[in-house]
């Protein structure tokens, strides 16, 4: 398992788990806690302020990658 920085969009699964899921509809467990940068407006959050009301968002994140 390695982390890299990807973009796509915020998106909780059932257990409430935030996940970046990517233009090619591949999902990825965020790294926490992180920073979180908004790529519409530039504005870094922090992980721990994220609520499901960001889902959706398109952001830069780094992530889990499982290969």
């Amino acid at each position: 398992m390695e982390t890299r920085i990807l973009a796509g969009n915020l998106i909780w699964d059932k257990e409430g788990q935030i996940l970046l899921e990517t233009v090619t509809e591949n999902r990825y467990v965020l790294v926490l806690p992180q920073i979180i940068t908004l790529t519409e407006t530039e504005e870094k959050v922090a992980s721990d302020e994220l609520t499901e009301q960001h889902s959706g968002l398109n952001v830069i994140a780094r992530c889990f990658v499982y290969e």
